[in-house]
């Protein structure tokens, strides 16, 4: 018979926690920021972080394209430049040719010619048509006497 009281008070003692307000739910966000839900009081609230800033991406590389416009702007940046390098080093045709240009005209870096005219025989080799011609130009009227040796005995040892 002890069994009825019991079940009678656990039943009462149920039937209040069910029926009884709702509890503080406080979460932490997907953003990690605390958060008091359903009928927060002040100190929940006190308690509240807010977001944190939202991390600002990378901003893209330049394309080739891109970089090659502002190059020929004369408005080249070093990620610009750095596109281009990485591009000639992976014997991308107009990265090539663009980075003899850069080396030709100081575009970033110190002028080379020297660098221009072999990366311009590089450039005709890969097909690009005006290559050839600007590589002959730097030949025939910016190298020194020794740098046209330089450049021929180089030619001979490859």
């Amino acid at each position: 018979m002890h069994r009825l009281p019991i079940l009678c008070v656990f039943g009462a003692a149920l039937a209040g926690a069910w029926f009884a307000a709702p509890a503080q739910a406080q979460f932490y966000d997907l953003d990690g920021a605390y958060h008091c839900l359903m009928t927060p009081d002040e100190k929940c609230k006190q308690a509240e972080t807010p977001l944190p800033p939202a991390p600002q991406p990378e901003p893209a590389a330049p394309s080739v394209a891109e970089a090659i416009a502002k190059i020929n702007a004369k408005e080249a940046t070093a990620a610009d430049i750095d596109v281009i390098q990485k591009q000639a080093e992976a014997k991308e045709p107009r990265a090539v040719e663009a980075l003899a240009w850069c080396k030709l005209n100081g575009i970033g870096m110190d002028t080379d010619l020297i660098a221009a005219f072999q990366l311009y025989g590089e450039a005709a080799d890969l097909g690009v048509a005006t290559a050839r011609s600007n590589q002959v130009a730097i030949f025939e009227t910016l190298l020194t006497p020794e740098q046209r040796q330089s450049v021929l005995t180089r030619g001979q040892t490859q």
